[in-house]
């Protein structure tokens, strides 16, 4: 049985330039990477540039590497659709499969209508377009409210982004993932956090958003991943995703780093496997 295909993504690396992250996802036995192609000011993702595109493109080749996600479009009062059209194209010259967005306008109506029209625009570039919830996008907080507005637009090519950490601190299980319509889920993103202290509020912003930009590598915290990748339909694409700025600063290189996630997302996918296959007939 081949392994299943996993994607390295470009926030667990933000220390590396596009070109580099396409040759350690190589290094680490990854079939793909997810890239930043649009991002809101202030963020300071490493961002591929229409200049980046040739050499790019000839690194993926190499490698044998393919661009699965691309990250990620906002979805705010003021959101200029139209603005993310060279992004979008830029993706699909790169051979994507899918964008990601985020919803932060907190009017649901404005918030269904800018994502029916967001997809539709996906659409004329070939892309599927994933919704990712999370605390910190207050248009769109959690599974159950991703699942509405992806029923509530209608879109083949919209479906649903579960973030392993987000799934779990805003209170998500597996079980209701492995409830929704067959292939509601788009993609998934693997990584692992720790049991919280009493009294601790998972929902905290400045605690919330320090723990997204500090992960551990899948299999060293408390998420109930192998629950969760049961609960997947098999056409999900995996990611890993799990920035490690603590290990960078203590000298880990960026391949070790990569190599540490993706070892342990590999061992949980293996484990899986196994198990699926000694199951009785």
């Amino acid at each position: 049985m081949s392994p299943q295909p996993l994607a390295l993504h470009h926030f667990t690396l933000c220390d590396v330039s596009p070109l580099e992250l396409v040759s350690i996802a190589a290094e680490v036995g990854c079939d793909g990477v997810c890239l930043f192609v649009e991002s809101p000011p202030g963020f300071g993702f490493p961002l591929v540039t229409p200049a980046l595109r040739s050499d790019l493109l000839a690194r993926l080749r190499e490698h044998e590497v393919r661009v699965t996600n691309l990250e990620f479009f906002s979805l705010t009062e003021a959101v200029d659709l139209d603005g993310f059209r060279p992004a979008l194209a830029l993706g699909a010259q790169l051979g994507a499969r899918l964008a990601v967005t985020h919803i932060h306008d907190p009017d649901p109506l404005r918030g269904t209508d800018c994502l029916g029209r967001l997809a539709e625009l996906a659409g004329e570039y070939g892309l599927q377009l994933g919704l990712e919830f999370m605390a910190l996008t207050p248009g769109c907080t959690s599974l159950a409210a991703a699942a509405g507005f992806v029923e509530r637009v209608g879109r083949s090519n919209l479906g649903i982004g579960v973030d392993a950490l987000h799934l779990a601190r805003t209170g998500g299980t597996p079980a209701e993932v492995a409830a929704l319509a067959p292939g509601m889920v788009a993609y998934a993103q693997l990584c692992d956090g720790p049991l919280l202290a009493a009294g601790v509020d998972a929902l905290d912003p400045a605690r919330y958003a320090e723990e997204a930009f500090n992960r551990l590598p899948p299999g060293q915290g408390v998420f109930p991943l192998a629950e969760l990748i049961r609960a997947l339909p098999p056409t999900a694409a995996l990611d890993v995703e799990v920035p490690m700025p603590r290990l960078a600063a203590q000298g880990v290189s960026a391949l070790q780093r990569a190599r540490l996630a993706v070892a342990g997302a590999r061992s949980l996918l293996d484990a899986q496997a196994s198990q699926t296959i000694n199951q009785p007939q």
